[in-house]
């Protein structure tokens, strides 16, 4: 499997944000850690961004955003070297998100555009450092103030994927 390969595989994952400790992580950083792995196995030096942006700036319906939850929240995408240049790579939005969001194409060397508008986005090792510092307290907390936020946002993403066929 190629980068390439890889990227598609990892992005067309369906996303979903975990609703319980040990559930498989398929929401940014879980897709980020897979990637990440499948990278290196292939040699590329990878390392993880981190950065804060606000749910109220994606386009969600009423039904969705009106769900109590915190605003602010944290996204994360991997930078690969490539010719000693970090490119941007997020594979969060699946193919089959087509109509609702952005989703990300690959040429392998080219940035492709974050899945959501930073606001702030954290040095390489605060990255690496926020990644590195999950624990089940942290996820336990998130999900007693977001989790029903989170349940209709997945509900949300399942009523409104279509079928893609390459």
């Amino acid at each position: 499997m190629n980068t390439i390969e890889a990227f598609k595989t990892v992005r067309d994952v369906p996303y979903r944000v975990p609703l319980a400790l040990r559930e498989n992580d398929v929401c940014c950083s879980g897709k980020c850690k897979l990637l990440k792995d499948l990278f290196e196995k292939q040699g590329l030096e990878v390392r993880y961004r981190v950065c804060t942006f606000l749910w109220s700036s994606i386009n969600l319906p009423k039904e969705v955003s009106s769900v109590p939850h915190d605003d602010n929240s944290t996204h994360v995408w991997l930078e690969v070297l490539i010719n000693d240049e970090w490119i941007i790579v997020d594979a969060t939005w699946d193919s089959s998100l087509i109509n609702i969001f952005h989703v990300n194409e690959w040429d392998g060397k080219s940035n492709t555009q974050p899945a959501v508008e930073p606001i702030e986005t954290f040095s390489p090792q605060k990255s690496a450092d926020i990644m590195n510092s999950e624990n089940d307290e942290d996820i336990l907390n998130d999900l007693k103030i977001n989790g029903k936020f989170y349940k209709a946002f997945n509900g949300w993403l399942a009523e409104n994927r279509v079928s893609v066929s390459e």
